[in-house]
């Protein structure tokens, strides 16, 4: 994310957790949403906008199964180790489908858990293309790499 430009860009973030990237994308000029549906994401969020001296961002609770009418629609949804339960693909798919615009990006890590396949298929199925990049965890990580980063276009 440190090359993309975001400016002025509508970004959602899906699983926030503790806001990092949210934080690093409003600092850059992107217009962020942060969500999760942990009880605790709110607070570790607004803690962590205090430490950095921010202003607040926008804060949803997002239930992936139950859609959000006044949530809106996004240039860039990203993510990051999300797709860890195997029914994970298909409830994201739907919040892809419902919140992205005509010529979205969804970027997401994946480290590899394996549930990613079903992801990739229902966003191919909605006109995403995937470029996908593998990196290590650590240094001493020999190729080819469980990390990823999955890019989708359309």
């Amino acid at each position: 994310m440190t090359t993309c430009d975001v400016a002025g860009k509508r970004i959602l973030e899906l699983g926030c957790g503790l806001g990092l990237a949210s934080l690093v994308l409003q600092h850059r000029g992107a217009d962020i949403v942060a969500t999760d549906q942990h009880p605790l994401a709110r607070s570790f969020l607004k803690h962590n906008v205090a430490l950095n001296g921010l202003p607040m961002l926008d804060y949803r609770e997002l239930r992936w199964a139950v859609p959000d009418d006044t949530l809106g629609r996004f240039d860039l949804i990203i993510g990051s180790d999300i797709l860890y339960e195997r029914d994970h693909g298909s409830l994201l798919a739907a919040v892809i489908e419902r919140h992205a615009e005509p010529h979205a990006e969804v970027l997401l890590t994946d480290p590899g858990r394996g549930n990613s396949g079903a992801f990739t298929r229902a966003l191919a199925a909605q006109g995403y293309a995937l470029t996908e990049q593998r990196h290590r965890f650590k240094e001493t990580d020999v190729a080819p790499f469980r990390g990823r980063l999955l890019s989708y276009h359309r």
